[in-house]
């Protein structure tokens, strides 16, 4: 991503799914719809924050960073079903927490696209587009309450490094600290 006019402008993306799906990327411009998917995956928010998601969250999948970072690092992709509508989304930054390391700040997956084999293929086609990029792992944080979550994960073949205490909008979590090498 790159800064124009003060506006934040994402790299393009599109990588073509085995089911049929695509991965495409996001940029500010889809805040709206990037909301409403945040609300129909207001579960997750509920479990995180303890709130529900709001235009502020939706806008911060796109404008935070983590330390060292910049907008050229981060990539928000969006999964799209095959009517075109957004039904999930990656948010990912690279070289962090070092160089040739990726992180996944966020993965959701709209309700009634989960258990359907679909977090895994988006996953999978965007751990090989980062590979190509010269990744040589992936990290996650997953709080200790989303078992779904890390089972979801651990499937995958990520690995538990450690364990840190996070203060998040209303509630505060151990994190699981996961990687996966590549």
């Amino acid at each position: 991503m790159t800064l124009i006019g003060g506006k934040v402008k994402q790299m393009e993306v599109n990588i073509s799914l085995k089911n049929g799906y695509k991965v495409e990327s996001l940029n500010i411009n889809n805040v709206e719809k990037v909301l409403s998917l945040c609300e129909k995956c207001s579960d997750f928010y509920m479990l995180h924050d303890g709130i529900l998601p709001t235009i502020e969250e939706a806008e911060d999948i796109f404008t935070s960073l983590p330390p060292n970072n910049t907008y050229d690092d981060k990539y928000v992709l969006g999964i799209y079903n095959l009517d075109k509508e957004l039904v999930g989304l990656i948010e990912t930054v690279k070289n962090y927490p070092v160089i040739d390391s990726w992180i996944i700040g966020m993965m959701c997956i709209e309700p009634n696209e989960r258990s359907n084999g679909l977090g895994k293929t988006a996953h999978d086609a965007v751990k090989e587009w980062v590979k190509s990029l010269g990744a040589k792992s992936l990290r996650l944080g997953a709080i200790e309450e989303n078992v779904k979550g890390i089972k979801f994960w651990s499937s995958l073949g990520y690995k538990k490094i450690k364990e840190v205490s996070k203060d998040y909008e209303k509630k505060t979590h151990i994190v699981y600290v996961m990687v996966m090498d590549l």
